[in-house]
């Protein structure tokens, strides 16, 4: 059990996703086993044609099985219909024009490939040094605050997933210049930050680092969203407390949650 924070898990994926292990259901009730206070459901939607799965996502389906879930557990667990798109520049007139017909809680943005290549692959590092790499990824995660398409930024710093295996040791410090311009547009624009704890048994540290966290809370964030990105019932709300002392020593006392894109600071810590 999850105690003494007011607990939600805003990245949780289900069979709605590709990649996903569970039903909505299933993930509602271990929700509710652990404690949480809120669920928020971030399925993959897709928009290149290139992909094999840019078709998977039913919104219909997805809408019909949140309601159900709702109608279930809705008295003992609140439960957010959100979506995580995958962001590319080229394509974000096809984003604004479904997010324009198709609602949401809220909406995550995450850079899984840039200039159409997945990040830290041979091909994408093939002309680029090591700090040419993590520099492009973080130029894209700006052009994603940029385009105002998006309330949460997911997984920052994601790029270590085989960044690290690429290149070595991630040094949070060395990209001081590019986090700091992309902070003060998320700040400015009023973006939500994510800490994801899938990166602490992926690499070993949150999505994005400590050290990261703390540059964020310096400029001034203090907007804070908290996530497993869980695919398995056993896997939601994962070390869900690293994440919140991460937050309360860097003085970011509240959470932002969501219902139809409106945004409620809720306090991390409960009294």
């Amino acid at each position: 059990m999850i105690e003494g924070y007011y607990a939600i898990d805003y990245q949780v994926h289900s069979f709605r996703s590709h990649d996903g292990l569970a039903t909505i259901e299933a993930q509602c009730q271990r929700a509710i086993e652990i404690g949480l206070d809120e669920i928020g459901f971030t399925e993959h939607k897709d928009f290149d044609p290139a992909d094999p799965v840019v078709d998977y996502f039913d919104y219909e389906q997805y809408r019909a099985e949140i309601e159900q879930a709702r109608s279930r557990f809705g008295n003992r667990l609140k439960i957010r219909a959100g979506i995580e798109i995958d962001y590319q520049r080229w394509f974000e007139d096809k984003i604004a024009d479904y997010l324009a017909s198709h609602a949401f809680d809220f909406v995550m943005g995450s850079v899984h490939y840039v200039e159409r290549q997945m990040l830290m692959t041979p091909s994408y590092n093939a002309n680029r040094t090591q700090h040419e790499a993590y520099r492009d990824y973080f130029r894209a995660v700006q052009d994603s605050v940029e385009s105002g398409l998006f309330d949460i930024v997911g997984h920052l710093e994601y790029a270590n997933r085989r960044g690290i295996a690429a290149w070595g040791a991630y040094n949070a410090h060395d990209y001081t210049e590019e986090l700091t311009a992309l902070f003060e547009t998320m700040i400015q624009r009023e973006v939500v930050l994510e800490i994801n704890t899938a990166g602490l048994h992926q690499v070993g540290q949150t999505y994005p680092s400590p050290e990261t966290v703390a540059l964020y809370s310096a400029q001034g964030g203090k907007l804070l969203s908290i996530g497993s990105d869980g695919h398995h019932p056993d896997k939601l709300g994962h070390r869900y407390t690293v994440a919140a002392d991460y937050s309360k020593a860097n003085n970011l006392a509240f959470l932002t949650t969501w219902q139809n894109r409106e945004r409620c600071q809720v306090p991390l810590r409960v009294v």
